[in-house]
């Protein structure tokens, strides 16, 4: 069981992956993201290499196991799948469906993420246009 902060840093590790040309994500663009302090960022990425969900390198940094990205990439996907929910079914705006997103991700069950995707005809992409991930079988 991961808590919040732990879901919320695998969830930007696996964006700032997507985007850097290195194989190693370096902690100063952790503390830089998050605006915590270099202790905090090495103590959870410590957590998170203790659950195997994150691999750390001295010298060069961190990148996600199999499970972290395949945790990481649920994240994202119910987050999307809320931001189209609440724009959608709701009426928010979509510059008012993230922050509402960002809290329903981390309560979600499996079983509440595929009958919210059914329910709601299986969409590509969230109100902002970014694809929703189709999770592997």
């Amino acid at each position: 069981m991961l808590n919040r902060a732990e879901q919320d840093y695998i969830k930007v590790i696996i964006v700032l992956e997507d985007k850097n040309t290195e194989e190693y994500l370096s902690s100063k663009e952790l503390v830089k993201k998050f605006g915590h302090t270099p202790q905090t960022v090495n103590e959870t990425i410590k957590k998170l290499v203790n659950k195997n969900l994150v691999e750390y390198v001295p010298y060069k940094g961190c990148k996600l196991t199999k499970e972290g990205r395949e945790i990481g990439i649920r994240l994202i996907r119910i987050h999307r799948i809320w931001e189209y929910f609440l724009y959608e079914k709701l009426g928010y705006t979509w510059d008012q469906v993230h922050e509402e997103a960002e809290k329903l991700e981390h309560v979600t069950s499996f079983l509440l993420e595929e009958r919210l995707y059914e329910f709601l005809g299986k969409p590509e992409q969230c109100p902002h246009g970014s694809y929703i991930p189709i999770l592997s079988d």
